[in-house]
């Protein structure tokens, strides 16, 4: 009596493990290590920034894993130009995942977006090439605290008269020197934005800077 009670569970117990079993033997016998190819996605935005993503490699350390460094989750380069792939916090957790192209003076070169989470008509505006713009040609130095207004000084401007006036009074140079052009109503994305730039220089400068190359 009490083997027939039994003897369910254990024959069930017994067919789990067997499937188990024969998914992770399916799993190991066609899994594909993917770390470290350059998607199509990468393959876009490298074009988008620097014309075209010919001869860009993706970056790895000397134990075959990706190169990644604080806020990076890859590097590409291709001898000269290098690339930066970052999700950053905007409004939405992570909902900037970018592209930051450097180039081989040092400078920003581009801002490319792959995916955006922010608030559609508010924080989405910082795809525009409006505002990417005022990023282009800034450098490290131009970061730093020195108090002084760095040379990137493009506009990003949208929105009635009283949200254009409400801009402007935000549009003071921040801490570290650097005016940035805010899209109204949308400051936590655009300081996300610019946060992703910073943390793309930063990793360069930790590669060596100019002398990565």
């Amino acid at each position: 009596m009490f083997k027939d009670k039994i003897k369910p569970s254990v024959v069930l117990t017994l067919i789990c493990l067997i499937i188990c079993g024969l998914l992770v033997f399916a799993y190991e016998a066609t899994y594909v290590d993917n770390t470290g190819v350059i998607t199509d996605k990468l393959s876009g935005g490298l074009a988008d920034v620097f014309g075209s993503a010919d001869d860009f490699e993706m970056l790895k350390n000397d134990d075959g894993t990706v190169l990644t460094f604080d806020g990076v989750t890859s590097v590409l380069s291709d001898g000269k130009n290098t690339a930066f792939e970052i999700t950053a916090d905007g409004y939405s957790t992570g909902g900037l995942h970018v592209l930051v192209g450097i180039n081989e003076k040092g400078s920003v070169e581009g801002v490319s977006i792959m995916t955006i989470g922010e608030t559609p008509g508010l924080g989405t505006k910082v795809q525009n090439k409006e505002f990417l713009s005022q990023f282009s040609g800034l450098t490290l130095e131009d970061t730093s605290s020195d108090g002084e207004k760095s040379s990137a000084t493009g506009k990003a401007v949208w929105g009635t008269r009283e949200e254009i006036d409400t801009l402007s009074a935000q549009n003071t140079p921040s801490d570290d020197g650097f005016t940035l052009d805010a899209v109204t109503g949308a400051t936590f994305s655009s300081k996300g934005m610019y946060g992703a730039v910073k943390t793309a220089l930063n990793a360069y400068n930790q590669m060596g800077g100019v002398n990565n190359g």
